[in-house]
């Protein structure tokens, strides 16, 4: 058993950790009501920058990770090995890779990659 298992048995047999559930409760309020400002942005025409979307799915991954009690920040990517990988894949590989990424997340790639052109 991995060290950050054994922490989460360890938390949930003797309740140490009983904030987090209601913390985690909150970030999960706080996603929503972004997600219900995002909705009346959209019925209104009004474009929403990817940075803003993808907060959405930050803070329910961020609320995941702390109910889960692994609030520990995501592995840093090597950008530059991820590119050169991407460029290695045949042209159908890449694009099921693609068609599987969260649209507001592909934007934003794509927005930075227009930014480096």
């Amino acid at each position: 058993m991995g060290r950050w298992a054994m922490r989460r048995a360890i938390t949930r047999l003797t309740g140490a950790n009983d904030v987090a559930p209601s913390l985690a409760g909150q970030i999960a309020g706080i996603a929503d009501t972004l997600t219900q400002v995002l909705g009346e942005a959209a019925t209104r025409n009004l474009a929403v920058p990817p940075p803003i979307s993808n907060s959405v799915h930050d803070l329910r991954g961020w609320a995941f990770r702390i109910e889960q009690g692994t609030a520990t920040a995501p592995a840093a990517v090597d950008a530059t090995r991820l590119l050169a990988y991407l460029r290695d894949l045949p042209d159908q590989q890449l694009l099921a890779l693609l068609a599987d990424l969260p649209w507001a997340r592909l934007d934003a790639l794509l927005d930075a990659v227009n930014l480096h052109r």
